[in-house]
């Protein structure tokens, strides 16, 4: 839900474009110049498809009358043209003065036009009774200003006019039909430290409805409709050029000198310019110095100044609602159910980003960064801080979080991280999954460690009544497991207690453990092909370390069955090219799993394997064998709406499996690397990263329903937020993207290709 660039119209005449407009009949937009040029262009192509010469003045206006479909064209050298459907001229009326501005007042049926020093008014007449469009007998003038009107609207029965004087005025036009004056309903005469240059009304949702004003002080200002100072944005780099409000994405527009328009969000009354993914590729040129808005067809028109160049806009409704930058590639990505919903996103620097949305702004979020690795490198011990820095809209603070260490007592580890990695570049996090049941933030990286990171405080007095050195290996996974085992009992022994985990996540997060490495188990080296898929409902998390791509189950998270306990499992080899696995498993461990118990992976031999799932080794039969790709697969995922395996390799497919693995259903051809997939957990959606472009597929008949481009790099992670309705994914761009999910229509059962938006 964003404005694309849809095309550019390069050096289009040899003067200065001077007025923007548009035709809405014959879908085209037309340029003014300064010669007093008037060219027509089409609304979608940008072919030139007139250009007239009516005028022997700069053109300072067009105005579209929708009722009749006839376009006003205005000069300074005092004329008002009248164009009809055809492009031809319909009526020239002569007013003998420079003429800067023009509204249309549909309540009374009239025209208001800003001229030096005063505000006429003139009847409206399509049928050209009177002899021309504008009833010049009946016209009456105001002459409240001292300098050039520069803007006038129109609200109703009111009409508001603001000029170089620095004044803004109200007026109220009388119903009787003779009347031939204004009544001033309220005048500020210093309205703006310097003339103003512009004049508009915000009609947010077709309800609240604001004035905004820019002028030559470099200011913005904010008004209610009966003149009332709101809110005055910060000061711009140059004066205010012009003003726009586009309502298909409700935020204004403001050119001030600088290369790419701000965006304010009046909503909240902030500037968002930076979580708009619209003018985040900067190109050379000129800046903007007019815009225009067509909100019948969601088109902006602008133009730059001193290179002549006309660019169009277009509303694209698959295009994203917010972007967030960070310093780093993007790895991976996951979120919290419970409000305030929070994204976790891991960076290729060993480094974590918190994200919450601001309540006041649907575009704006905030975030804090976490950083374990530059801790630990400084030797910092067991009760040492972490500096955490936030920041939202340029503002910086700081705080403090105790690093708390499970797995070890301030003393340096026998196995792991060696000296010599500690001055190396830090781990990439390459998989995250957020636990809500504990509360618990779980990492894996490529170093072959797993991290997990929490937020209930009281964590720090459970570990500090356990041993403060360090004995075997096999007690520190035992250490874990009664942690966890007590972290869910008191979590789910009263509501208020869960309900306090909320004010947890609130007050900030919390490094929970140090790092939990398989080499005590098995001290092979964990190879980074292998990917691995989950099909049980009772498991919350399977993980490889090491491994960029692991598969879950959308409906884990919503299990119902009883927090009894968890259990850590490392194991041995399962055969000669896979090697060891990690797993984290909820609830208690029979001696045999059930039938329907089972986990899938890959390896560098281009097929997945199924096994059922068991503590002992020996005991994970394989079950069955996936083997179709031509390359290596990137994503394993267990459907539980079809109760399917899907895949994702870089030969450029998606393969749906049987229930038992023995043959391929269905074969997606994505014409490109799948790098992640990801479930729609509401319609039941496949949603795969393919390179940098998101594509989502109908489930029932497979055919692509929505299509969604932005990224310039590959897109690394994706997760669903049913609660708000959105997509967001991840890229190596080193920004997250999110977008409006995709909504099925109840009453069709497939989606054709006629919905997809290119």
């Amino acid at each position: 839900m964003s404005m694309r660039k849809q095309l550019t119209v390069p050096d289009c005449h040899k003067r200065s474009v001077s007025a923007l407009g548009y035709h809405l009949a014959r879908r085209e937009f037309l340029t003014g110049f300064e010669d007093g040029v008037i060219k027509w262009w089409d609304l979608e192509t940008g072919q030139l498809s007139f250009s007239v010469f009516e005028h022997t003045g700069m053109i300072t206006q067009f105005l579209y009358w929708s009722e009749p479909k006839l376009l006003f064209s205005a000069s300074n050298d005092g004329t008002i043209v009248v164009w009809t459907v055809g492009a031809t001229v319909f009526d020239r009326i002569m007013l003998n003065t420079s003429i800067f501005c023009m509204a249309i007042n549909h309540r009374r049926h009239q025209l208001i036009c800003g001229f030096k020093k005063q505000l006429r008014v003139f009847a409206l007449d399509d049928k050209k009774d009177s002899g021309h469009v504008l009833d010049l007998g009946k016209s009456f003038a105001d002459h409240r200003h001292q300098d050039i009107v520069s803007a006038v609207v129109c609200l109703d029965t009111r009409i508001y006019s603001a000029g170089y004087d620095k004044k803004l005025i109200i007026y109220n036009t009388s119903s009787y039909p003779n009347s031939k004056t204004l009544q001033v309903v309220y005048c500020n005469p210093s309205a703006h430290d310097a003339g103003i240059t512009n004049l508009m009304v915000v009609r947010e949702y077709e309800s609240t409805r604001w004035l905004m004003t820019g002028s030559f002080d470099k200011s913005v200002k904010v008004w209610s409709q009966d003149g009332q100072l709101i809110m005055k944005l910060p000061y711009f780099a140059r004066f205010i050029s012009s003003l726009c409000f586009v309502p298909c994405v409700n935020s204004v527009w403001i050119c001030s000198g600088v290369l790419s328009p701000s965006i304010f969000d009046p909503s909240s009354g902030e500037i968002v310019s930076e979580s708009v993914e619209t003018f985040q590729t900067h190109e050379t040129g000129q800046p903007l110095h007019q815009l225009v808005c067509i909100p019948e067809t969601n088109h902006v028109i602008g133009s730059s100044r001193q290179h002549r160049d006309v660019t169009v806009w277009k509303y694209n409704k698959m295009g994203c609602v917010t972007l967030l930058r960070s310093r780093q590639p993007v790895e991976c990505l996951t979120y919290t159910q419970k409000e305030p919903i929070l994204l976790f996103s891991g960076h290729s620097d060993g480094t974590i980003l918190k994200w919450e949305r601001q309540q006041s702004s649907y575009f704006l979020y905030s975030h804090e960064v976490f950083n374990m690795f530059d801790t630990e490198s400084k030797g910092m011990d067991r009760y040492s801080t972490i500096k955490v820095a936030w920041s939202a809209c340029h503002r910086k603070a700081y705080s403090a979080h105790h690093l708390i260490d499970v797995a070890r007592s301030g003393e340096k580890e026998s196995s792991g991280v060696t000296a010599s990695n500690k001055t190396s570049q830090p781990p990439s996090f390459t998989r995250s999954v957020f636990v809500e049941e504990l509360d618990l933030l779980v990492l894996a990286a490529d170093d072959g460690n797993i991290y997990l990171w929490g937020f209930d405080d009281s964590l720090s007095s459970i570990l500090k009544m356990m041993p403060s050195k360090t004995t075997q290996e096999q007690d520190k996974m035992r250490r874990f497991e009664v942690l966890l085992e007590q972290t869910m009992n008191r979590q789910y022994t009263t509501t208020e207690e869960e309900n306090g985990s909320v004010n947890d996540r609130v007050s900030g997060q919390r490094p929970f453990g140090d790092r939990f490495s398989p080499t005590p188990f098995h001290r092979a080296k964990i190879r980074p092909w292998m990917k691995y898929g989950l099909k049980y409902s009772r498991w919350t998390w399977i993980k490889l370390p090491a491994i960029p791509a692991v598969a879950t189950d959308p409906g884990m998270a919503q299990s119902r069955w009883p927090p009894i306990g968890w259990q850590l499992y490392v194991g041995p080899p399962l055969g000669d090219r896979q090697k060891s696995h990690l797993i984290l498993i909820k609830g208690p461990m029979p001696k045999k799993i059930k039938a329907g118990n089972e986990f899938a992976y890959s390896s560098s031999d281009g097929m997945v394997y199924i096994r059922h799932f068991s503590p002992v080794a020996s005991e994970m039969k394989l079950i069955g064998v996936l083997q179709g790709h031509e390359a290596d697969i990137t994503a394993i995922l267990w459907h539980s709406l079809l109760n399917k395996w899907l895949s994702g390799s870089e030969d450029g497919s998606i393969r749906i499996w049987s229930e038992d693995g023995t043959q391929c259903e269905q074969n997606l051809v994505t014409h490109g690397a799948v790098n992640c997939l990801c479930i729609d957990r509401v319609n039941g959606c496949i949603i795969a990263g393919i390179q940098e472009i998101m594509r989502v597929y109908d489930p029932e008949s497979f055919v692509q329903v929505q299509r969604n481009i932005g990224h310039t790099d590959s897109i690394r992670s994706i997760i669903h937020i049913p609660e708000r309705t959105q997509y967001v994914t991840a890229s190596w761009d080193h920004t997250l993207r999110v977008w409006n999910a995709y909504i099925k229509h109840p009453s069709r059962s497939n989606e054709t290709r006629e919905n997809v938006t290119y």
